[in-house]
């Protein structure tokens, strides 16, 4: 089904009270980056020509923005973004006065909350993670079947919630982020207990993959066996080797999502590293989402006659 009637919606207030809602007509903007690491994914957003009664509302402190993007012949605007207005400011543009908006995802959580936890002997990692999701007032998407660490003598811990995220996930082969106001626990390189979606031209993919490697962003430092002097190489696992690929806008998809890429010339399953939300409602600007994929296990296989 074609989809050209491009909807959202925007909500911006303070938790647990009624805030503002923009929609269409009103021109908005807006560019999300997210990926896995640890760091609040951004999002920017820009309305033009709000009231101005309606632009000291969203400039009010710790407020939270939630977009909604999609496309009317489907499912209509569905959650794209989600955080803490971090910063907030009006500026003219020729005739026009335009808000804009840096939102950070569970900016105000990793921020804020400071936590005291005390476990006994054979604490596992699970449950340290169930009780800080639920001191962040964050819900938890973790498979059941994740590695799960086990402190035999016991654990406790007393300061900011994200240092605590990072320490249970050492050594047990995961990794945390934060989706969408939604702690997420998975393996690294894993994917989540999400439905895999599978992306195709008839599913929104623009044009052709494209081959994408990126080397490590640090070396790791080992000790030569030989000599006993301490050497940096580059680990394999350091490295990013993939797609990057285009669609029409896909708001649902979140890093960490398996995805089933099927195009002329590539065909696999593969993990989405990073992606980045594009979206311009009233203006010429795109209403796209571009992929970073990377193949977790084998090397994706070529189809018949492709080069």
């Amino acid at each position: 089904m074609p989809r050209f009637n491009r909807d959202y919606r925007l909500l911006v207030g303070h938790p647990g009270q009624k805030g503002v809602e923009i929609v269409p007509p009103m021109r908005i903007t807006f560019e999300a980056d997210k990926d896995t690491k640890e760091e609040p994914n951004a999002t920017k957003i820009r309305i033009w020509n709000l009231a101005r009664d309606t632009r000291e509302a969203m400039e009010e402190p710790d407020t939270v923005a939630a977009l909604y993007a999609g496309y009317a012949e489907e499912d209509g605007p569905l959650l794209l973004a989600y955080g803490t207005v971090a910063e907030a400011w009006t500026y003219f543009d020729g005739p026009d006065v335009v808000t804009e908006l840096e939102v950070l995802d569970g900016y105000a959580e990793i921020r804020d909350t400071v936590v005291s936890l005390g476990y006994g002997p054979g604490a596992r990692a699970s449950t340290v993670a169930r009780d800080l999701a639920r001191q962040m007032g964050l819900r938890l998407n973790m498979a059941a079947d994740v590695p799960d660490r086990v402190w035999q003598n016991g654990y406790s811990y007393y300061g900011a919630a994200r240092v605590a995220l990072h320490k249970i996930v050492q050594g047990t082969g995961l990794e945390w982020s934060i989706q969408n106001g939604e702690l997420q626990i998975i393996p690294r390189l894993g994917t989540t207990p999400r439905q895999a979606f599978v992306l195709a031209a008839d599913s929104g993919l623009i044009g052709y993959p494209e081959r994408m490697r990126k080397g490590a962003r640090e070396k790791a430092r080992v000790k030569d066996q030989r000599s006993g002097d301490n050497k940096d190489i580059v680990s394999v696992k350091q490295q990013i080797d993939g797609w990057r690929v285009k669609s029409l806008l896909l708001p649902t998809l979140n890093p960490g999502d398996l995805v089933k890429l099927e195009s002329r010339t590539i065909e696999g399953w593969f993990r989405i590293e990073a992606l980045h939300h594009t979206g311009d409602w009233g203006g010429p600007g795109d209403w796209q989402t571009e992929l970073e994929l990377v193949d977790r296990n084998a090397p994706p296989r070529k189809k018949k006659g492709s080069k």
